[in-house]
């Protein structure tokens, strides 16, 4: 297969259905594969680790947010609802997952389309998180006791293409509110009191975005992705506010394979100042699911870390 082909192919894998091609089913704990890879050192970004992911339940495909547990596990959710929840890992070994549907969304269950969730936050407690659904432009809120929300909120949908949306979300670390960044990579939305979210300009984007996290300094760090001849390029940019919007400025470029696209981030305080990223790619139910622990040197000032 071409690398232009599976460019293509990156595309036509996420086409939504009009027939039902989604079964729910009860949660159940999952076998877990692990397998270590490595990759070439980069500036800006240290990959210390790196694992592909295989597992014995298919629900663990196509992996699109991230996030760090107050207990230490990760979790991961799918484009097609569904959580994923195992511990960090160790070398190599093989572990168990726990794999659960989200409790309620928009739409039918029985439709991927209606269930093409793409941003996840956690609550620092973990009793609960927000849940943004691409296709069907809604954002959720999702409590401990399995209660399903959906928040009244006014998107400007008509404009976007098929299948682009909100893919990344994060919290605004000067007033608290919730920032969704659109796909596209030219806006995003500030979620305050009113229905209809802030639209603000977004500049800098050289690809579109795949996801967003907020780091315990408050500086925030997005994925990019730039789709090219050679496959694609995935990118972390710092996003900074600017007198009318915000900028993205890309400070790394990630070494990994020409298919592998990172659609979810997740970060975590390490000693000394410095900061853990963890990152999960897309398998689009073909490529591969790599999870990628990366060192960032966050002691440096703002200016100098993407420097």
């Amino acid at each position: 297969m071409s690398l232009i082909l599976g460019a293509f192919l990156l595309f036509a894998s996420d086409t939504p259905s009009s027939l039902p091609n989604r079964t729910p089913r009860p949660a159940r704990i999952a076998t877990l594969h692990l397998e270590p890879v490595s990759f070439e050192p980069t500036a800006g970004a240290r990959i210390t680790d790196a694992w592909t992911l295989t597992s014995d339940d298919n629900r663990m495909a196509g992996l699109s947010a991230l996030a760090v547990l107050p207990d230490g596990r990760l979790q991961a959710l799918s484009d097609s609802g569904a959580l994923v929840t195992f511990a960090r890992p160790s070398r190599s070994a093989d572990a168990t997952a726990l794999v659960e549907e989200l409790p309620g969304g928009p739409g039918y269950p029985t439709f991927k389309k209606y269930r093409d969730s793409e941003a996840m936050i956690v609550d620092r407690d973990g009793r609960g998180q927000f849940v943004a659904f691409e296709n069907q432009h809604s954002l959720w809120r999702y409590e401990s006791d399995g209660r399903a929300t959906r928040l009244p909120l006014r998107l400007p949908a008509k404009r976007w293409k098929r299948n682009t949306g909100i893919e990344a979300m994060v919290v605004d670390p000067a007033d608290g509110n919730l920032l969704l960044l659109h796909e596209g990579g030219r806006e995003l939305f500030r979620v305050g009191r009113s229905a209809t979210p802030s639209a603000l300009p977004l500049a800098g984007a050289t690809g579109g975005i795949a996801d967003a996290v907020r780091l315990p300094d408050g500086r925030i760090v997005v994925a990019v992705r730039e789709i090219g001849l050679l496959g694609l390029s995935n990118r972390l940019a710092w996003l900074e506010p600017t007198a009318g919007g915000y900028r993205l400025r890309n400070f790394a470029t990630l070494p990994l394979g020409p298919l592998d696209n990172i659609e979810g981030l997740a970060a975590e305080p390490v000693a000394g100042g410095g900061t853990l990223l963890w990152a999960v790619t897309d398998n689009d139910a073909w490529r591969r699911t790599l999870l990628l622990r990366i060192e960032l040197d966050t002691t440096k000032a703002p200016a100098e870390a993407g420097a």
